[in-house]
């Protein structure tokens, strides 16, 4: 079996109480082919697992209920060391790793997970752990071999002379009262480039070991129980080269009947010296980049600010996050995206000194830790540096590829004196300088803080907020412009937060797509806009149309369509009283998964309209592919369509391209009565804006919609009739 194929044959326990944890690294090793892989969400029986089948590697999570990691490791060492698994640790608390080693842990693994270094990790771990047994059943083979066999050779000196010639260690045996040498084989002079014989002073051998290693050998040995000793040192080759070795000594008897003679047996182990010193390079530097990791920049940030008290310096810590790098990685594979992680890296690295320290905490994210005197301090030039250095698009398999950072920067003692503190300042001027519009630095001020807080407080709100029924509809009309007919209504979401009313949409939702609740709201919209149809209908209101906003994560969400199917079937509703509002952002992003699910809502009957036509792409392509029945000129171009002939123009042009186009025309935001006649002179379809009403709640529109055409009559209320009652 070769090297690799036993590494992959390798029995490997993973343990972690989260079993999608658990999912993920079983995946992760599989697909890497390693064949024998277990798993346990249960800690207390890892111990009993083991014994009954002798894993080689256990990655291990330090968190867990009942039972955790330490007390696993514990139970772990209390077998023989023979029976003794590798363990590799997870987690995602830097400060754990240090008592993890001291524990017994050959390495870790850090949260989240990321391929390239669980991967490596794992082998490294495998490949140290098979030299080691190697050496092991090896040296035993060895001394067994020579123990039983050195009677025989004391009657045949030619089967001994056979013997060593034979092995692949280095082997010579010398005379303690003589201090001579009585043999060496031809391994020893392959590995020390000297050729010794019988007879020659123990001082030819001794000047092979390296000098910084000569004395205390020495002193080891003479410590040594009956000649008997285990050593790694340096030797040195003829040629003046070093190789690491492992020697093992042990007596034998003497022919001539006096003191015993030693031998040694001497491994070249610097191979397996170098993979154990590439496992501690990777414990402290990142896999990919080879950056300094987390684990190595927080060290370097603690000893940076020890030196900033001793010296009167400021520690500036820039916070470096790649803008949009998700999309790079998805449009072009990850192959490409750890590809410019790494340009990006090495042209980060040129943009510090070298006494700076540049490091890379995961995914996209990257840090420079930065000193300076207290009276010429400007990390804004270290960041300007990184900016500038960006300019210049990278190479990426022939393709440039242009990319922007949003850097955030703290300093130490300027800001805090706090080692957290100062990261998070760090973080929170970072996401400061992406809502600013990203491709730009922001310094930290308390401020921010403030701002950060409020933040805290809206998202901590949030998570709560559809459980606990908050979020509501208000309708804004959408009229005709040539009859004055209600065409339908536009849902708009409000967060009613208790003790504060309600919220604008602006407030809220931009929090909500960060958290990932985008996706559960915007279902919900859906399901109450097919609701609030059914409701109308039963009060008689005849059908009345609503549109919908929906984003782009829920059109690439893999359960949208059934969700939406069931929205219209369980409240028995026609689909084409649905029409789902989408940007242009969407429709160019992820193309392929978009187009299926704009085809597959097509294909229940629902409209679909570009909204804000016009500030995005307007690529005319997508009109075709996707088949859209409407656009929404954005309210930029209708604000001063009667006094900017610039809008004006791109207003007409529009509307004369949508309807050769086949399509219906939108106008957001009319406001004055100038601006619905210019609109109804170039033959725009349908309108909305504060001229006719603000957004209603679903029963003040009931209302008014009532009182602009009777109880009982059809919906053909005129447009003024609607907008008088909707100023009301």
């Amino acid at each position: 079996m070769t090297n690799q194929s036993a590494i992959r044959a390798s029995k490997i326990l993973v343990v972690d109480d989260q079993q999608a944890n658990v999912q993920l690294l079983t995946t992760m090793l599989q697909r890497a082919g390693y064949l024998n892989v277990t798993s346990t969400t249960d800690s207390s029986i890892v111990c009993d697992m083991h014994l009954d089948n002798h894993y080689d590697l256990i990655l291990l999570d330090l968190l867990m209920p009942h039972m955790d990691g330490f007390e696993v490791m514990a139970a772990l060492r209390k077998l023989e060391v023979s029976a003794q698994p590798s363990i590799l640790v997870v987690t995602a608390q830097p400060n754990h790793k240090l008592r993890a080693m001291q524990s017994g842990a050959n390495d870790f693994i850090s949260k989240p997970f990321e391929h390239s270094e669980v991967m490596t990790r794992i082998h490294y771990v495998l490949q140290v752990r098979l030299l080691q047994q190697e050496a092991l059943h090896h040296n035993k083979f060895l001394e067994r071999t020579v123990r039983e066999r050195t009677v025989e050779l004391r009657r045949s000196e030619e089967m001994f002379r056979e013997l060593a010639a034979n092995i692949p260690e280095a082997l010579w045996i010398r005379d303690v009262d003589q201090q001579t040498i009585q043999y060496a084989n031809p391994a020893w002079q392959k590995l020390s480039g000297i050729d010794a014989v019988a007879g020659d002073p123990l001082e030819k051998i001794f000047k092979t070991i390296h000098h910084d290693d000569l004395l205390w050998l020495t002193n080891d040995r003479r410590k040594a129980r009956a000649g008997q000793a285990d050593n790694e040192y340096r030797l040195v080759h003829a040629d003046e080269s070093e190789r690491w070795v492992h020697a093992r000594s042990f007596p034998i008897t003497n022919p001539t009947g006096n003191s015993p003679w030693i031998v040694e047996i001497i491994e070249d182990i610097t191979q397996k010296r170098e993979a154990q010193q590439q496992l501690v390079h990777l414990a402290r530097h990142d896999a990919l980049t080879s950056l300094a990791n987390r684990t190595l920049l927080y060290d370097s940030l603690r000893e940076a600010l020890v030196r900033a008290d001793e010296e009167n310096l400021v520690v500036s810590v820039l916070l470096i996050d790649i803008d949009y790098f998700k999309i790079v990685n998805d449009t072009l594979g990850h192959a490409m995206g750890d590809a410019l992680l790494c340009e990006f890296a090495a042209r980060l690295a040129d943009c510090v000194r070298p006494g700076d320290t540049v490091g890379r905490l995961g995914g996209d994210e990257f840090a420079v830790v930065v000193l300076t005197p207290a009276d010429n301090f400007n990390a804004s030039k270290v960041a300007s540096r990184i900016t500038k250095a960006l300019q210049r698009p990278f190479v990426l398999a022939g393709q440039d590829v242009l990319v922007t950072t949003s850097i955030g920067i703290a300093s130490y003692p300027i800001d805090t004196r706090d080692f957290e503190t100062l990261l998070h300042y760090a973080d929170t001027a970072m996401y400061e300088a992406k809502a600013a519009g990203r491709k730009t630095f922001r310094c930290y001020n308390p401020e921010m803080k403030e701002r950060a807080i409020r933040k805290l407080d809206i998202q901590s709100a949030l998570r709560l907020a559809l459980d606990r029924g908050e979020f509501v509809l208000h309708y804004q009309p959408k009229m005709r412009v040539d009859g004055g007919q209600l065409a339908s209504v536009e849902a708009l979401i409000r967060w009613n937060r208790p003790g504060y009313g309600l919220v604008a949409p602006g407030d809220f939702v931009p929090a909500l797509e960060e958290m990932g609740l985008i996706v559960p709201v915007g279902t919900w919209v859906v399901e109450s806009a097919c609701r609030q149809i059914r409701k109308w209908q039963k009060a008689g209101l005849g059908d009345v149309r609503i549109a919908v906003n929906v984003s782009p994560k829920q059109v690439r969400e893999e359960l949208f369509i059934a969700h939406v199917s069931a929205a219209v079937r369980d409240n028995r509703i026609d689909p084409a009283l649905l029409e789902f509002e989408i940007t242009e952002t969407t429709l160019m992003a992820h193309g392929e998964s978009t187009d299926i699910a704009l085809r597959s809502l097509k294909a229940l009957g629902i409209s679909i309209s570009i909204d804000d036509f016009g500030t995005g792409y307007s690529n005319l392509a997508y009109l075709k592919r996707f088949q859209v029945d409407a656009l929404k000129i954005d309210t930029g171009f209708i604000h001063d369509i009667t006094t900017n002939a610039d809008s004006a123009t791109i207003a007409v042009a529009i509307i004369n391209m949508a309807h050769n186009l086949r399509l219906k025309v939108i106008a957001e935001g009319v406001e004055t009565q100038e601006q619905l006649d210019f609109l109804r002179d170039h033959g725009c379809d349908e309108a909305q804006g504060f001229f006719f009403s603000k957004a209603l709640p679903e029963a003040e529109l009931s209302q008014h919609y009532r009182q602009a055409n009777g109880l009982k009559a059809e919906p053909d209320a005129t447009l003024f009739a609607f907008a008088e009652a909707g100023r009301a």
